[in-house]
């Protein structure tokens, strides 16, 4: 596993929510000039950032998810590299909580994870790990056949922390630096915030999987948690600026940058763009990619001491 402290980076684009928009995805890769036109990695050392909620409101995640990480061996093969933060429809998704999801999403996944991530495991050995963490295991079996019923099934094996997919993306970030900047998907403040890094990522992998297991207790998958922090965007106030400052001074960064929340919430006469905010110690990213948000495409590029917002 790559390490979630990279400080020499030469050139980072980083991509907010994507929430299944699969094309629009491409034409933001293409434009910038990261794959080429069969879809391939191009970008050289450039490292490449998506700031989490593949999932959630329709779409394809199913092929978003494929393409990042085939582009993810093709980045490093050039030097390069691919980052998929944990947004919170992914630890949703992970913990077995699919009320955002859609019949499309169920399909899109079903058709494109064995693809890209291998066969499922036969039935017999799921079995058999619900007997081994479960004293009844009824009540799973019955959760099973219910999503059989529903067309999810598939989906959500996969999507399991021991499922095929489900072990990849679980592996991923909920928080990177690269270079001078700090990226998450909701945000950090002081009280998650102040902290080694890898340290929190593992802590935050332990509390999905037990959470998918059925265990609710999270110090982390709160609220202000990583995943769902909105105090910084939508909550503004006095003490934001330094709280932000404080972060990003015991992490020796510039910046951070966010996405989940639309900049259009933020503020709605911008909808649809990049939004700097506390004199550009906050950028956030969420123009609202997905279909379901407008379908308004956009990345920012860093690199020079420079960070440029880009609308194909």
């Amino acid at each position: 596993m790559p390490a979630c402290v990279r400080r020499e980076v030469e050139r980072v684009i980083a991509i907010g929510d994507l929430h299944g928009n699969y094309h629009g995805l491409l034409d933001i890769l293409a434009y910038l000039d990261v794959i080429d036109a069969q879809g391939h990695w191009r970008g050289g050392s450039t490292h490449l950032v998506q700031l989490g909620d593949v999932l959630g409101r329709g779409g394809e995640p199913g092929k978003i998810f494929a393409l990042l990480h085939r582009l993810e061996t093709e980045a490093r093969e050039q030097g390069g590299d691919v980052h998929v933060l944990l947004g919170n429809h992914e630890v949703l998704t992970l913990s077995g909580t699919l009320v955002y999801n859609t019949p499309a999403e169920f399909q899109d996944v079903a058709d494109w994870a064995p693809v890209a991530f291998g066969a499922l495991p036969d039935r017999e050995s799921e079995i058999q790990e619900v007997l081994r963490i479960s004293e009844d295991p009824v009540p799973r079996e019955k959760y099973h056949r219910r999503l059989a019923m529903l067309g999810c099934e598939t989906f959500q094996r996969y999507l399991d922390p021991s499922g095929p997919l489900g072990m990849w993306l679980i592996e991923q970030p909920s928080a990177l630096i690269l270079g001078d900047s700090l990226f998450v998907h909701g945000g950090l403040n002081r009280r998650h915030g102040l902290t080694d890094l890898e340290e929190l990522n593992r802590s935050i992998r332990k509390e999905i999987s037990a959470m998918a297991k059925g265990r609710q207790e999270s110090v982390h998958l709160v609220k202000d948690g990583p995943q769902w922090n909105r105090e910084f965007t939508l909550s503004r106030s006095d003490f934001s600026r330094p709280e932000i400052q404080s972060v990003l001074d015991y992490h020796g960064c510039r910046r951070m940058v966010v996405g989940h929340t639309p900049t259009g919430s933020i503020a709605p006469l911008r909808t649809g763009e990049i939004l700097p905010l506390y004199e550009e110690k906050l950028w956030c990213v969420d123009t609202g990619i997905g279909e379901a948000y407008g379908r308004h495409l956009s990345a920012v590029v860093i690199g020079d001491g420079r960070v440029t917002a880009v609308y194909p």
